[in-house]
């Protein structure tokens, strides 16, 4: 495909590219839905599209063009039906017999959302200055930007690695683990407390939850496909609104990665998942098998023989899967104590935060645990490893995360002081003490409320712990937010996410 260079560059669709000039020179290279004034600078070109139903590229098509271009006869006749086409040439692919246009080629999620869209989204919002003021005004992202890394101090080591200012660093290498911090957990909270334009920040949402709604592996009805067109459609329609207004020179703001975004449904329907296409993927294994390449003299013939065994391999075991290791037994929860602290029972005091925790264990097992008893065994634990992939830490200092709980059917948020393991010739039980997050209210989705009052401490088994979830608390409504981890994650290795083994075996939090 042409791309930018064609009249028609976008590789899904046949929409056309429209100027943002009427200069005899000026190119095609933007996609408006409904730009201004496109009777004077764009004659030629629809005056409008329909998100919802767009001019959608087909095999037969595709084949047609091809067939264009090979009856050319001179290198200017090619390049004319490629400009008007999109089309290039016939890619090696299309000996395939899967291949099928334009379905063959995915999007690459995490190249588009994050380090295409988000970051042109951060340039359009705070570094346009061109076209009257700004959205959000320069001291206002200064702030935000500053705001990041002392953001840091409540996010758990495993989430992430160290996520810069991005006011300062945005042309600094910012990775693509960073761009993802800033769009799912910091620019929202921060921006609602530092009062932002509304229609700023509500449109971010509807794009910050198209990501998180594709990302997801989850299966997807027809009306669950119709629901995300419609919320890409008004993200598309409010970013023209807000960004290009009536003024047509500010067409420029219509990037193509903006408008391929209206293709995530369909991607949906190709393939069952928008990550499938991860171009990041592909780079992990061609790197990954790149490195077990021992010859010098026939490198390729030496890789072919690597791929061949490692198919072979995977064969063998969907005929013969018990040859597959068997995964290693978990232990049981109260063994994956971390941090034990001894008991000492002649100092218990009456006030003291381990009487407070006795009491409300007390009331929550409905049997007194607040003496010595010799037939009741209680080991205290300042950390505690988790089974079934979920290992949280204390957030009882101030570097140190806080906890998402559930019980029944009702979500609850709430910040674990200790962990509590109690035995009798009955029971045994491992528990949460915690701290719950009252009056919880949700702003784009995001959840925010304030923490109990002292003395207001509740418990919980910590088998109703559902995740690890950071938290982030408002400069001025000193509101708590809840930041949890988002889909995009999974799909990144630990050190794709910057984060060092040894740091985040250290926080008790390596597995979420």
């Amino acid at each position: 495909m042409a791309g930018h260079s064609a009249i028609r560059g976008d590789r899904f669709s046949l929409i056309e590219a429209a100027k943002a000039s009427c200069a005899p020179l000026a190119k095609t290279l933007y996609y408006p839905l409904s730009p201004p004034q496109n009777d004077k600078y764009n004659p030629a070109r629809p005056s409008s599209y329909n998100p919802k139903d767009l001019p959608m590229r087909t095999q037969q098509g595709y084949w047609n063009t091809i067939n264009r271009l090979a009856a050319a006869t001179t290198k200017k006749a090619e390049a004319t039906i490629t400009r008007e086409t999109g089309v290039s040439r016939l890619p090696l692919c299309a000996a395939s017999p899967a291949f099928i246009h334009p379905t063959f080629f995915p999007m690459d999620p995490f190249h588009l959302f994050y380090e295409n869209c988000m970051a042109f989204l951060w340039d359009t919002m705070t570094g346009v200055k061109k076209h009257g003021p700004d959205p959000i005004h320069l001291s206002q992202a200064e702030r935000l930007g500053a705001l990041i890394p002392l953001a840091m101090e409540t996010l758990p080591p495993s989430f992430s690695g160290p996520i810069r200012d991005i006011y300062l660093k945005r042309n600094s290498q910012y990775k693509i683990y960073e761009f993802m911090a800033v769009c799912h957990w910091y620019f929202i909270p921060i921006a609602i407390e530092l009062s932002f334009n509304s229609s700023v920040l509500a449109n971010f949402a509807r794009f910050v939850e198209a990501i998180e709604f594709a990302m997801t592996t989850k299966p997807r009805s027809l009306k669950d496909l119709s629901y995300l067109q419609n919320l890409i459609a008004d993200f598309l329609t409010n970013y023209e609104r807000l960004y290009i207004g009536e003024n047509p020179e500010k067409i420029i703001r219509s990037r193509l990665c903006i408008f391929q975004l209206i293709h995530i449904p369909i991607h949906i329907q190709w393939n069952g998942s928008i990550r499938l296409g991860s171009q990041a993927t592909v780079e992990r294994a061609i790197g990954e098998e790149a490195h077990k390449i021992r010859s010098k003299k026939s490198p390729f013939s030496n890789l072919a023989n690597i791929i061949y065994r490692r198919e072979l391999f995977r064969i063998l075991l969907l005929y013969y899967p018990e040859l597959l290791d068997s995964p290693k037994k978990t232990a049981v929860v109260g063994s994956n104590g971390m941090q034990a602290h001894r008991i000492a029972w002649t100092k218990v005091k009456t006030n003291s935060k381990l009487s407070t925790d006795l009491r409300a264990i007390s009331a929550y097992l409905g049997q007194d645990v607040t003496q010595s008893d010799p037939s009741i065994s209680i080991q205290r634990w300042g950390k505690l490893k988790f089974h079934s992939s979920r290992s949280p830490a204390n957030p009882g200092t101030q570097a140190t995360p806080s906890k998402q709980t559930s019980e029944g059917t009702n979500l609850l948020f709430g910040h674990a002081h200790a962990f509590y393991t109690i035995k009798t010739s009955t029971f045994s039980k491992t528990l949460v003490v915690y701290t719950p997050l009252c009056s919880v209210k949700t702003i784009f989705r995001i959840p925010r409320g304030s923490w109990g009052l002292d003395g207001s401490e509740k418990v919980l088994d910590v088998l109703c712990i559902c995740n690890l979830v950071g938290i982030w608390v408002g400069v001025n409504t000193r509101e708590v937010y809840i930041l949890r981890k988002h889909p995009g994650l999974d799909y990144l290795t630990t050190e794709e996410r910057g984060v060092e083994e040894d740091s985040d075996a250290e926080s008790g939090d390596e597995n979420e």
